[in-house]
C-alpha cells in the first residue's frame, strides 16, 4: 500500500473512531443514541439520523463496489429503513454501518498510490475522485448528524 492511499485509510479511520480534523467522529455521534433517537424527525423535511446512516452504508458500499471495478448499485435501497424502527434494528444498522466502513477500509488497501489517477469505473471521475468525494460525503453527513442529534429532545 502506498504513502497516499496510507494517509486516506487514516482520514477515514479517524472519522469512523479516532480523532477526526473536524472534531467528532462517527463512534461519538452515534453513541448513546437509541432507536427512538435515530428516528425521530428532528427538522421537518429532513432526514433522521437512521436515515444518514442508511444512506452512509449505501453510499460506502456504492464506492466500494466501483473500488473492485462494478458500476452495480448496492442490492438494497438508498436510505433503507426497516419495516420497524425498534432497538434490535437499530443495533443491526449499526452493525451495517461498521462492516461498511471494514469493507470499504478492505478495499482500499487493496488501491496503489499509482491507480488514484486512473479512471473509475464511472465515466469523467477518477479513483482519487472517487475515494475523497466519499470521504467529503461522509463527513458533511457527519456534520448533520451531530446537528440531528444537538436537536434530539
Amino acid at each position: 500500500m502506498g504513502i497516499e492511499i496510507n494517509r486516506i485509510v487514516k482520514l477515514f479511520e479517524d472519522l469512523q473512531h479516532g480523532d477526526c480534523w473536524i472534531g467528532n467522529n462517527f463512534k461519538e455521534t452515534l453513541q448513546g443514541v437509541t432507536a427512538a433517537m435515530a428516528a425521530q424527525d428532528v427538522v421537518a423535511k429532513s432526514n433522521n439520523i437512521w436515515q444518514l446512516t442508511a444512506h452512509i452504508i449505501y453510499w460506502r458500499t456504492t464506492v466500494v463496489n466501483r473500488l473492485t471495478g462494478s458500476t452495480n448499485p448496492p442490492p438494497f435501497k438508498d436510505f433503507l429503513l426497516p419495516a420497524e424502527l425498534n432497538d434490535t434494528n437499530w443495533r443491526q444498522t449499526l452493525h451495517d454501518f461498521e462492516a461498511a466502513y471494514h469493507a470499504l477500509r478492505h478495499a482500499l488497501h487493496a488501491i496503489k498510490d499509482e491507480q488514484l489517477d486512473k479512471p473509475s469505473p464511472v465515466q469523467g471521475q477518477t479513483f482519487y475522485q472517487l475515494i475523497l468525494g466519499c470521504l467529503q460525503h461522509d463527513a458533511y453527513h457527519l456534520g448533520q448528524m451531530r446537528l440531528l442529534k444537538n436537536g434530539l429532545k
